[in-house]
């Protein structure tokens, strides 16, 4: 029979052994983590529409160069005439989400996104790209301005 320090001392051990193996177990896994494990990253470059790395000067003045396409998840909203092409766009994000969209028109105008109180002038011909954090949620108007025509509707879910 053993006695209670006896006792008390294999309690300690198993301790100490539970406790250094949780922290030998979880140490291993975070430094597996970024310890040039590359099987799933990926590197990417951004490029220009000629294929020259972003940020790099190909020599041509500013007016010569082509301007940007809106980024590939953005949305564009075509109007004419003061409506919507396509619709009322639907518009969805998640709080603490960029939105971002893009309206292109034909004649001079002025958006109006409601709730967020942001206003951007439209000039024919010319895209005009919004992009704010989505930290108020609810359901917003997104309006020609001048004419009170509807063309979005922007959804921010909490």
């Amino acid at each position: 029979m053993q006695s209670n320090g006896g006792r008390a001392l294999v309690a300690a051990l198993a301790v100490v052994i539970l406790v250094g193996g949780f922290f030998l177990l979880t140490g291993e896994e975070e430094a597996g983590e970024g310890s040039g494990d590359t099987a799933n990253s990926t590197t990417t470059e951004a490029t220009t529409t000629e294929g020259q790395p972003a940020g790099e000067d190909d020599g041509r003045p500013a007016e010569e160069k082509p301007k940007p396409e809106p980024e590939s998840d953005e949305v564009l909203i075509v109007t004419e005439g003061g409506a919507p092409v396509d619709g009322v766009t639907e518009l969805e994000f998640d709080a603490g989400d960029e939105i971002r969209f893009a309206v292109e028109s034909d004649i001079p105008e002025e958006v109006h996104v409601h709730g967020y109180d942001i206003e951007q002038a439209l000039e024919p011909g010319e895209t005009t790209e919004f992009a704010f954090p989505a930290d108020l949620d609810g359901i917003f108007e997104v309006e020609l301005h001048g004419s009170a025509t509807q063309i979005a509707e922007l959804t921010v879910n909490p």
